[in-house]
């Protein structure tokens, strides 16, 4: 899986781009596979790419049947400046990446369907696994306790403890930020252990 950090419209967004869904007797392949599968059921949005100028086979179906079972997906046909030879059997946006047809309408769609609400929060906002539940609801205990922390005038680098571990599960969903990243801060920003 390929990871990837953009902004879409001015929606920063993170994308993941897995490797070929597909039965297949290669044990290292199969692995892949699997990562896909799974970074699908942690993904906020599936954009199920499908190449139209070749009929669909199975391993087409079943990422369509898990891209609509999901309940948040948008489907790609690619290709759309060769003849048609497939049709996804569901709403799908037309692109080329040859000549870039469609893409402002992707643009706009990943917008839509991601864009956060007017009043700040996101619209028809859920968590799409029960590990980011548990893993979000951590971290807020430990921003509950470093609120506590600054309401009893506790010292930063013990305040800074509990931000820590706020951070620690949200780097388990988005893994963007290492524990070296973090140590790294704290200890060339404060002097510990004076």
């Amino acid at each position: 899986v390929v990871s990837e950090t953009a902004q879409i419209d001015g929606l920063p967004v993170k994308l993941l781009d897995t490797a070929g869904i597909r039965a297949t007797a290669d044990v290292v392949e199969a692995q892949g596979v699997e990562r896909s599968w799974e970074a699908l059921a942690d993904a906020d949005l599936i954009l199920a790419v499908v190449d139209l100028s070749q009929p669909l086979d199975d391993a087409d179906r079943e990422l369509l049947a898990r891209a609509a079972a999901s309940g948040q997906a948008l489907v790609i046909g690619n290709k759309a400046d060769l003849p048609r030879h497939a049709e996804a059997g569901c709403e799908t946006i037309a692109v080329s990446a040859t000549t870039g047809e469609g893409l402002d309408t992707l643009r706009r769609a990943i917008r839509e369907t991601a864009a956060p609400a007017p009043d700040g929060g996101v619209e028809g906002a859920f968590l799409t696994s029960l590990r980011h539940e548990r893993l979000l609801r951590e971290s807020l205990e430990y921003l509950d306790k470093a609120a506590e922390a600054i309401r009893l005038g506790t010292p930063h680098e013990m305040l800074l403890l509990d931000l820590y571990s706020a951070l620690r599960p949200v780097d388990a969903i988005t893994g963007a930020t290492t524990v070296d990243d973090i140590l790294d801060g704290i200890f060339s920003t404060f002097c510990i252990g004076k």
